[in-house]
């Protein structure tokens, strides 16, 4: 890595944060995919603060404990999942959430588990924190495809094309259409460029969220 700590630093994180993502999109079952996930999560940790300047470090403290949170979430939406399918294979999650007595409790905390890395409103803003303060590759990581990773986990474990949810679906398109049209508003008056590039992910996020709010509300389509 060179003669450089704090460059050897920022690659250790940064392709921790890569192996937790590759890690997450290949994986088969929920102990391998929770793993890579929370392995992802808090190597990003690393990019966020690595600058080591006054706002780093703020925005490094709000994304831990939005992170912290959005782990806890996830975790408990994975354990109930686990325990209605009787499986720990993901491909079993959704259609055993579908038939689930505590079904509503594992949307609920899907969503809001997940939606920490896919920029769900209210539980965004440290995209707009963290993006400016990070390195340039940090911020297209922060982005790209890790906030992707909520998607994919949403997908897993939400059971979209097993039924139909109407009041999961319509508060998701709700979200999603909040948060393309405030992002857009935010974003315009940015200055820097990496928060743009925040609030524009925002953005494109919520067009995605709608997208999986419609597969929660009309399965057919999905």
């Amino acid at each position: 890595f060179g003669p450089d700590p704090a460059f050897r630093r920022y690659a250790v994180f940064h392709l921790l944060t890569y192996t937790g993502n590759v890690g997450l999109v290949l994986a088969e079952e929920v102990t391998a995919f929770y793993a890579c996930f929370a392995l992802m999560t808090f190597a990003a940790y690393g990019l966020v603060v690595h600058t080591g300047s006054p706002a780093a470090q703020r925005a490094g403290r709000v994304y831990l404990a939005l992170a912290i949170l959005g782990e806890a979430l996830l975790l408990a939406a994975l354990f109930l999942a686990v325990d209605a399918a009787g499986s720990w294979r993901l491909a079993d999650l959704g259609p055993a959430v579908a038939q689930a007595n505590s079904r509503d409790a594992i949307i609920m905390l899907a969503l809001f588990g997940f939606g920490v890395k896919a920029g769900l409103l209210p539980l965004h803003f440290w995209l707009p924190l963290a993006h400016p303060v990070a390195p340039a590759p940090a911020s297209a990581v922060l982005s790209g495809a890790m906030v992707k990773a909520g998607l994919l986990g949403w997908m897993h474990v939400l059971p979209l094309g097993h039924g139909s949810f109407a009041t999961w679906g319509l508060l998701l398109i709700a979200l999603g259409l909040l948060a393309g049209i405030y992002a857009v508003i935010c974003g315009l008056p940015q200055s820097e460029p990496k928060t743009n590039l925040a609030y524009s992910t925002l953005s494109h996020l919520g067009l995605i969220t709608v997208g999986v709010g419609a597969g929660l509300l009309a399965p057919h389509h999905w």
